[in-house]
């Protein structure tokens, strides 16, 4: 038995979970997808510069996200994740966690995505875990801004804020995003990576291993 720890998007998920979230409001209030323009041209120009893209992700949230009150955010994030959760639910990774739980391993679900959208798609895809790691919001007169974003190495950070030992743990992940988390833990399995993030970990010497029969 070993302790595990889980990416959700890309890996429990076949869908960026909080992505999707932002597409549904602008989709709500079109508005809402127009003034956040500039912010995405920032978001597009930062490319593969992780602590870039995730500022400009930040920006791009708040901007599709202002006036938006904490109840009707409470409801999107429901619907949305819950939606995902029975419909974009990796299969392959859901029968791994459900082997985990099991075999009596501790399993932390750590995402950057946010925490009520995540806590949904757990709930909707029947995924048992103990802890939940994962980026937070907080209200502010203008509308909720991230409290805590746990992307790249803030990732690593949170677990072991939070006390987990990821030297004895076993670390799914699809992104080089998380090479600082992948680099730390016992081993490490990269679920379905884009062809960047494959070329990047064996270009980083990060020991990897794939999804066992590359299932869905």
């Amino acid at each position: 038995m070993t302790d595990a720890v889980l990416d959700l998007d890309g890996v429990l998920s076949t869908r960026d979970t909080f992505a999707t979230l932002l597409v549904e409001a602008a989709r709500q209030a079109p508005v809402r997808g127009l003034r956040s323009s500039r912010e995405l041209v920032r978001w597009v120009r930062a490319g593969q510069d992780l602590p870039r893209h995730a500022a400009a992700s930040r920006e791009v949230a708040a901007a599709i996200l202002r006036g938006m009150r904490e109840d009707e955010y409470d409801a999107l994030a429901l619907r949305v994740g819950t939606r995902l959760g029975r419909t974009a639910a990796r299969a392959s990774m859901l029968a791994v966690a459900g082997e985990l739980r099991a075999s009596g391993a501790h399993v932390v679900v750590a995402t950057g995505s946010e925490e009520r959208v995540a806590v949904a798609f757990l709930a909707a895809a029947g995924v048992e875990h103990d802890l939940l790691l994962a980026s937070t919001l907080r209200w502010t007169p203008a509308g909720p801004v991230f409290d805590r974003h746990i992307r790249g190495p803030g990732k690593l950070a949170a677990l072991r804020d939070a006390g987990i030992d990821v030297e004895r743990r076993r670390f799914w992940t699809d992104s080089f995003d998380d090479a600082s988390t992948a680099a730390a833990a016992a081993s490490t399995v990269l679920v379905a990576p884009t062809r960047r993030s494959a070329a990047a970990f064996r270009a980083s010497g990060i020991p990897v291993e794939p999804l066992p029969g590359r299932r869905r």
